[in-house]
């Protein structure tokens, strides 16, 4: 095998015990757990080169894919955030160019942001005045019980210990602190990337899904395993609007999409979801001090 590659177990049961879904091109593989059902890259591009390629994913010639494609989004998952938390401090994790903070300003609201690009790091401190470190939240070593919200969009499936990042966020969360975390809907993300809808959209059966560059395609289940394992609760569930870049025609099936999906999500109670993302949002399930060393 390739040396920059790697196998690695699950993070949520942690073993290797894997069946393969769908090859990708050179030794990446999607694999599903047959402990718990996490689908997961394995064998996939070592940590180190993973964060090398993360830090060129905000450029000067694609900063509309965190500002003008996403903020309608934002705007709802910040209305969402402040109807449980209306203020305090907030932690943007992957934070890119800061559009998320632009529906934070006032309200005592304070900012502070990580990313490991430069560009999305120095534009996010600029226009929005906020703290934002350069590199990984680990090697950013924030105190225990800093921020009341620690917000997470649609970042979690590139990091390499999900399961790890999920366990410092939670000592980094004051005890009635909210964790947002946003991820892809599996189940459109399923139709997205091969059969029918594939092929409408994207003239082929299969789009990518072994290429894609996400590390892990997390389920309602697996997900929350994982916030489970990680001593989170989830206290709501918010169906959201897949990624709009894309031509006219595309918006307006993206717009019908997403207002077939809100219907059907609060029809069956959330147990039925079709949504091309999901906003979780959860807060600590026990009292703190095993989880985070304190």
């Amino acid at each position: 095998m390739d040396n920059r590659f790697e196998c690695v177990p699950c993070a949520i049961c942690g073993q290797q015990n894997a069946e393969l879904l769908m090859k990708g091109s050179g030794p990446a593989c999607v694999v599903r757990c047959r402990n718990d059902g996490l689908l997961y890259q394995s064998p996939r591009p070592k940590a180190a080169i993973i964060r090398e390629k993360l830090k060129t994913f905000v450029r000067p010639d694609n900063l509309e894919l965190f500002s003008g494609y996403r903020r309608a989004m934002l705007r709802r998952e910040a209305r969402a955030i402040q109807q449980l938390k209306p203020g305090g401090s907030l932690l943007d994790i992957g934070c890119a160019t800061g559009t998320l903070f632009e529906f934070f300003q006032g309200s005592g609201w304070r900012l502070h942001g990580v990313d490991t690009s430069q560009t999305g790091v120095e534009l996010a401190a600029r226009q929005y005045r906020a703290e934002v470190f350069c590199g990984t939240l680990q090697e950013a070593r924030y105190p225990c019980r800093s921020f009341d919200v620690v917000s997470i969009l649609d970042t979690l499936f590139y990091d390499p210990q999900p399961d790890r990042e999920l366990l410092d966020i939670r000592r980094l969360l004051k005890d009635d602190g909210l964790l947002a975390l946003e991820i892809p809907g599996h189940t459109y993300r399923m139709m997205r990337e091969r059969g029918p809808l594939c092929w409408l959209l994207n003239r082929r059966w299969v789009r990518g899904f072994a290429n894609s560059g996400h590390l892990y395609f997390f389920s309602p289940h697996t997900i929350r395993l994982l916030l489970a394992n990680a001593g989170f609760h989830v206290v709501r569930v918010v169906p959201e609007q897949a990624s709009m870049s894309m031509g006219n025609w595309g918006l307006v099936l993206n717009h019908l999409h997403f207002a077939a999906a809100r219907l059907l999500f609060g029809l069956t109670a959330g147990r039925l979801s079709i949504a091309g993302k999901e906003l979780y949002l959860a807060v600590k399930a026990a009292a703190d001090g095993d989880a985070d060393g304190s």
